[in-house]
């Protein structure tokens, strides 16, 4: 199956003639495509790393590309098959002619790689060119769930936070998203230097989120996990212990920290916690 994102990253290659590094240039052209139009048109997010703006999901895409035969395996350039590809696809004509704008714009990877430098200076604090700092403490404790991320957005979220340590507190850490399970998120992490902790004995388990309908549900769900939580005090000293030397995110699922059991662990902490 190929989605609409990687036939516009195909178009994306057709529209680029090799620049450099063609593939950091690619970056830079679908960054800027995504400040023009959000996510639903683009596909993809996109987090602070060593050079700038970057997406895992691109590379990925890429990959996935490269195995369908649409993009040839020694190069970014499209198969025949790819080509095929691209002329029975419909795209949106405001993005096509925006892409068309950008890859006009700058004829080197020097060029488009200064413009994003010095107008999305956020984007370079992981760069040893950074443009600018975090200027948020670099100790203490947030709280995030990936409910409705990807993972370059979640991973924008705890850098732009200066996050260096997620602390994963489901019972369990699989997720139906492949990139939140507990190996693969660990690696996208680490590449972003930010540590893991998995402490499940701080998780509920999942047959006891069953059901949870209304907020009474969860006021319910959330009263016996507070009882729980007095019999796990040296796990909540562990991360009382973590937050003093890192910045730490605890991170479940959901969205909302008031219909997650990390609201009530925050509340438990004796210590303030920002909710992401």
């Amino acid at each position: 199956m190929i989605y609409n994102r990687q036939k516009l990253l195909l178009r994306a290659i057709k529209e680029i003639n090799l620049k450099g590094d063609f593939k950091t240039y690619l970056v830079k052209t679908m960054f800027l495509l995504r400040q023009n139009f959000d996510y639903e048109k683009v596909g993809y997010n996109f987090f602070p790393h060593h050079y700038g703006p970057f997406s895992n999901v691109i590379y990925e895409d890429l990959n996935h590309l490269h195995a369908e035969n649409l993009l040839k395996k020694d190069k970014l350039e499209l198969t025949e098959e790819g080509k095929t590809l691209l002329e029975k696809t419909e795209f949106d004509s405001e993005v096509v002619s925006k892409l068309a704008d950008i890859t006009l714009q700058f004829s080197s990877l020097k060029q488009i790689r200064s413009f994003v430098y010095d107008n999305y200076k956020d984007t370079t604090v992981k760069s040893n060119d950074a443009r600018t700092t975090i200027n948020i403490e670099n100790k203490g404790i947030c709280s995030v769930g990936y409910e409705g991320k990807t993972i370059d957005s979640f991973l924008n979220d705890l850098i732009l936070n200066n996050v260096t340590m997620l602390v994963d507190v489901r019972k369990n850490a699989f997720s139906m998203k492949p990139a939140f399970r507990k190996k693969n998120l660990q690696n996208y992490l680490e590449k972003s230097n930010i540590s893991y902790v998995h402490i499940p004995e701080l998780g509920i388990d999942s047959e006891k989120r069953q059901e949870l309908n209304t907020d009474s549900d969860y006021k319910a769900l959330f009263k016996e996990y507070e009882k729980e939580l007095l019999t796990k005090k040296d796990k909540i000293q562990e991360v009382i212990k973590l937050s003093k030397n890192n910045r730490i995110a605890l991170m479940c699922f959901e969205a909302d920290h008031n219909h997650c059991h990390r609201g009530t662990l925050s509340n438990n902490l004796g210590a303030n916690v920002t909710h992401l």
